[in-house]
């Protein structure tokens, strides 16, 4: 089964700790084809700490800080209640339901 057919998914918050506020979120799978190693251009398959990164059609580079998978629930609905202040303003892709969180911290470079 191809994963943009499944009700819920797996979302991705890429964000900056410093001044500049940059912060990527998404709501499905065909938006993590815009997201590439940055010296390859390749789409990625898998994320590490130390991963250059960018994000298309634009060209800056990012580095991989941290990783934190967050939202373990049993009940999907609760990460439906109240405000992410970790997520971000707008998120790209198509809305779904979120079945749990990774959060990678981005920086720069």
């Amino acid at each position: 089964m191809k994963i943009k057919y499944i009700d819920y998914y797996v979302k991705f918050i890429f964000s900056t700790v410093s001044d500049t506020g940059e912060c990527y979120s998404t709501t499905d799978r065909e938006i993590l084809k815009f997201v590439k190693y940055s010296k390859t251009g390749n789409s990625m398959t898998g994320f590490s700490i130390g991963d250059i990164i960018n994000f298309e059609p634009e060209k800056k580079p990012f580095k991989i800080t941290n990783i934190l998978i967050r939202g373990l629930v049993d009940d999907t609905d609760t990460l439906k209640i109240g405000f992410d202040s970790s997520d971000c303003a707008h998120q790209q892709g198509v809305p779904k339901e979120a079945l749990f969180i990774i959060h990678i911290t981005i920086e720069p470079v």
